[in-house]
């Protein structure tokens, strides 16, 4: 069997900001430990998806099962949940067993979600899942290209220290609605400019993000780079300060067709995520 490094991750290549984030490029044969990240100021963004699909339910046969119907927590959220096996299915359609270990909540403003030390079975026994990282749970699951759905029977548990986590701490819930600017927040995050799942960005580069609705402001008075929304980038400043320009990681297909000299000036049409780059 690969080890799950390799499955997990051939699920999606992700990238988060906050109102002031910093990008650093994992490959996708990596999960890396938990980064920082703030609501506001400058922390740490994950360029990769480092997650699992799970089935609905504890698959020891106990009564366990994700609480999908909450407006006010993930599907996971508690302590009951600690000691609980899972049947994980990555994007590929390989089957994992997953068990979590431990488990804590998160600090205000995210005192609902709870993050987990989640351990995966192989031939040569179990592992964590996050490199010594915690995970945490999230609505719904994301496909290869990046793209979030509902479910009622699937959830997806994912690495702090990667982009879906991110952005829900940054206040993108989808279970307080926030499903457009969670999806834009991770399409930004890896710089999934045409929304196909690969990422144009790499380690270091600082950016800066607000959304239409105010749940992270703009903070900063950087060079603008484009307006997104959940299948990749709605435009891209001309002028601006474009990350795959500026970090050399080749010209995504789209690129072209999305440069408009008024990008950023004001939240269009299914536009929820505005970013600015150091």
């Amino acid at each position: 069997m690969k080890s799950l490094n390799h499955l997990v991750i051939g699920l999606i290549v992700l990238l988060s900001t906050s109102c002031a984030v910093e990008d650093y490029g994992e490959t996708e044969s990596s999960v890396s430990a938990n980064d920082e990240t703030s609501l506001n100021g400058t922390s740490v963004d994950g360029v990769r998806l480092a997650s699992v699909g799970v089935n609905g339910h504890d698959s020891t046969g106990g009564a366990l099962s994700a609480d999908y119907a909450s407006t006010t927590s993930p599907p996971l959220h508690g302590s009951a949940y600690v000691g609980s096996t899972w049947t994980g299915t990555t994007a590929t359609g390989t089957s994992v067993d997953l068990r979590i270990v431990s488990g804590s909540a998160l600090a205000s403003p995210n005192s609902e979600v709870w993050e987990y030390s989640v351990e995966y079975l192989n031939g040569s026994g179990w592992h964590s899942l996050c490199g010594g990282g915690a995970a945490i749970s999230s609505a719904g699951v994301w496909n290869v290209s990046a793209t979030w759905g509902s479910s009622s029977t699937q959830f997806t548990i994912a690495c702090r220290s990667a982009s879906i986590p991110k952005c829900i701490e940054l206040g993108y819930k989808t279970y307080r609605g926030y499903t457009n600017q969670m999806a834009s927040c991770v399409r930004m995050m890896m710089a999934d400019y045409c929304g196909t799942g690969a990422t144009y960005t790499v380690a270091g580069q600082l950016i800066n993000l607000y959304d239409n609705l105010n749940i992270q402001v703009d903070t900063q008075a950087w060079l603008k780079e484009g307006a997104w929304g959940p299948a990749g980038a709605k435009c891209l400043r001309t002028g601006g300060k474009i990350r795959y320009v500026v970090l050399g990681t080749g010209t995504p297909p789209c690129a072209a067709a999305l440069y408009t000299s008024t990008c950023g000036n004001s939240f269009g049409i299914g536009q929820y995520v505005i970013d600015e780059v150091h």
